[in-house]
């Protein structure tokens, strides 16, 4: 690690949609700045950066976690993020985003931008961070570079382009640096040769213009003298990327590495270093938010965005220091929750291997090994002038599936073991849902969720097995009935048991829960008898008289009862509470209501009549409709029900260029032929089950 000032420092993460070449170009990056010895390839298990033996199983073709790879180059030190590009794992793109200073966006110079390169392209727009664009691939059958750049016009973008190959497909011979005028190729810089004189000035007239038009006083300069030198090109360069006026085009071949070496040279010129990435923070003792200046004298802040479970080292929390000079073995804050804790060793990281380094300042990317309650998300600072910096915002997973182990007697190994894993990604959810009893993991599809299981038993010798979530229907009533009896009597042999109690019950609107209501007057049940009779209701809200599911959004009042001055305790009045609610449920007309989720679904234009026509054979309601550039975004609310394999189904209608995201809305009435059946299944179940 070169000891640089921070204006020397760069780091950025690669994004895109998967299969594009994200992990292509940042082997062709790392061999071509000699940090490797040799060209790292994906498809030979060769690559430095898709490192997991998940990603090199033979099954998966695509990365499936950010790796970081920290290497030294032109008197700059630079840490290069490999982000997965599949949906599945998108949510560890997103975090890593929200932490660094700039992206490079991958281009498939055969199919253009798709769903996952606008996603992204979004994500780094909404984190305010530079972003810099490389159609990959131009070297391949049906490689088409013009039409994969106006493809980024429809993500409303303005690309420009700095690099125009020369030539396409196996023909690719090199590319033009159109800033410069010079033909690049694996000989170096030479003039441009005549075949590509004409277009190369073309574009580059095209270059200066769209470079003039962000700026006013450039572009005075270029309607006065009807040219730009090159100086005065880059820096409008430099300024349009900052602001995001300007997305700059380069392009080429990682797995030939044509166009690579004029790539890692206009990445590190034109996205920012750290000394012009502004956060904003404020002061952990109290305060009014302030800028953090990336000053490597002031008070120490950084930002985990990322957790990783290593196999010598343990547990590793990566961090992006933002403001301050730290030192291994130094005691800091976690400001998230207010808790000291010491780091040890600071670590770079190269692939999976990683060395020791004395300190990190502002920009810098360093990995710290066993660190006590520290998770992805959160903000270390320094213990004296400390500031807490904004939290990455962290994706929610979309799809579950119940989980159990495969071997009785491993539940708590299980657990624990999965507990690991889902504080090494954040956007998995292990919870139970209590009114199943299932332990359901949650993620971001159906392919995280089992990756997930095979690193179980990689890493811990654990299996379980997998299943489709029960619904967590509910139960309520659609009419209100009066003085209805619930009486518990014993009063023969021995000590007696007596209580009676008068329900009216009554629907209310969703959401609302279990009310209960006292309404005796006159002594009818005793003061401290009442609560047993709630007891009562409360109880037998647990399982209804449909499905065994909760009942809710009713109101039950206790308007009279009868008690004996002997036989009468609490037992006899929760019983009488429970009989009386439940013969009052049989009296109301009980129905069954469903969980409805918001769902948001992602797709290319051409599959948007598809979607539609899917959405309304799950019973679901199109809510609207909008287009994104190329994309489509569907909004609609789903049953729960209707989307337990949408992850599949969407994959299968779109060829796997479609996203979703959904959220729980509402309960709702399950229509009455399909409550009939659900009921039937809840009944056969249960007999089986007994």
């Amino acid at each position: 690690m070169q000891n640089v000032e921070v204006k020397d420092t760069r780091n950025f993460a690669l994004i895109g949609h998967a299969g594009d070449g994200k992990t292509s170009l940042g082997e062709a990056l790392l061999h071509t700045a000699g940090a490797t010895a040799t060209l790292g390839k994906v498809d030979d298990g060769s690559s430095v950066l898709n490192h997991l033996p998940e990603e090199n199983d033979g099954h998966h073709t695509h990365t499936i976690s950010s790796h970081l790879y920290a290497f030294d180059w032109s008197g700059k030190h630079i840490t290069l993020v490999d982000t997965p590009g599949d949906p599945n794992f998108a949510g560890d793109s997103q975090i890593a985003v929200q932490a660094l200073d700039g992206a490079v966006l991958l281009v498939s110079a055969v199919d253009g931008a798709k769903v996952g390169t606008e996603k992204m392209w979004r994500t780094a727009r909404e984190a305010g961070i530079p972003v810099v664009a490389f159609v990959n691939g131009v070297d391949r059958e049906r490689a088409d570079f013009e039409a994969a750049v106006e493809s980024l016009r429809g993500l409303d973008a303005n690309p420009v382009v700095l690099a125009m190959p020369m030539g396409t497909n196996s023909n690719l011979s090199g590319v033009v640096d159109l800033i410069r005028m010079k033909a690049v190729n694996d000989e170096g810089e030479s003039d441009v040769p005549a075949a590509w004189k004409e277009e190369a000035e073309a574009q580059r007239m095209a270059l200066v213009e769209a470079v003039a038009e962000c700026d006013d006083a450039l572009l005075e300069r270029y309607l006065e003298e009807g040219a730009l030198d090159d100086d005065a090109v880059f820096a409008g360069l430099a300024e349009g990327v900052r602001t995001g006026q300007l997305l700059p085009v380069l392009c080429g071949s990682a797995t030939s590495e044509v166009g690579v070496q004029l790539a890692l040279r206009e990445f590190l010129d034109l996205l920012p270093s750290p000394a012009g990435h502004e956060f904003t923070g404020t002061d952990v003792d109290g305060g009014d938010e302030h800028p953090v200046a990336p000053d490597p004298k002031a008070p120490f802040s950084a930002v985990v965005f990322k957790t990783q479970i290593d196999r010598y080292a343990g547990t590793m929390s990566v961090l992006r220091v933002v403001s301050g000079t730290v030192h291994a073995d130094t005691s800091v804050l976690n400001a998230t929750t207010g808790n000291k804790t010491r780091l040890g060793k600071l670590l770079l990281l190269h692939g999976a291997k990683h060395e020791d380094v004395a300190e990190a300042g502002p920009g810098d990317v360093i990995a710290v090994a066993k660190l006590k309650n520290v998770h992805t998300g959160n903000v270390l600072t320094a213990e004296k002038g400390g500031v807490h910096l904004p939290e990455p915002t962290i994706p929610q997973g979309v799809l579950s599936y119940a989980i159990s182990a495969k071997t009785q007697g491993d539940e708590d190994k299980v657990y624990a073991s999965l507990g690991r894993l889902v504080e090494e990604d954040p956007t998995l959810h292990l919870g139970r849902e209590a009114s199943t009893g299932e332990f359901l993991l949650t993620g971001m599809g159906e392919l995280h969720i089992r990756t997930t299981v095979q690193k179980l038993k990689r890493m811990f010798d654990v299996e379980v097995e997998l299943k489709t979530p029960k619904v967590p229907y509910r139960e309520t009533i659609v009419r209100k009935v009066e003085n209805v009896e619930g009486k518990l009597k014993k009063q023969s042999g021995g000590k007696g048991m007596f209580g009676v109690c008068y329900l009216t019950v009554e629907p209310l609107p969703r959401g609302s829960g279990i009310e209960f209501v006292d309404e005796i007057v006159g002594g009818a049940i005793p003061r401290g008898l009442i609560p047993a009779v709630e007891k009562g209701v409360s109880e037998a809200c647990q399982h209804g008289p449909l499905t065994g599911n909760p009942v809710v959004d009713v109101r039950v009042r206790c308007i009279d009862g009868k008690h004996h001055s002997v036989d009468s305790n609490e037992m006899a009045f929760k019983l009488a509470g429970s009989f009386g609610f439940k013969a009052a449920l049989e009296q109301a007309k009980p129905t069954l209501l469903e969980p409805i989720m918001n769902v948001e679904i992602s797709v290319p234009d051409e599959h948007v009549g598809d979607i539609m026509g899917d959405v309304a054979g799950r019973r679901g309601r199109v809510q609207s409709s909008e287009a994104k550039g190329h994309t489509a975004v569907v909004v609609a609310q789903i049953p729960m029900a209707e989307m337990l394999e949408y992850a599949s189904s969407l994959t299968s209608l779109t060829g796997g260029k479609g996203a979703f995201h959904m959220e729980f809305a509402h309960y709702d009435e399950v229509p009455a032929a399909v409550r009939e059946k659900v009921i039937e299944e809840a009944r056969k179940s249960e007999r089986t089950d007994g």
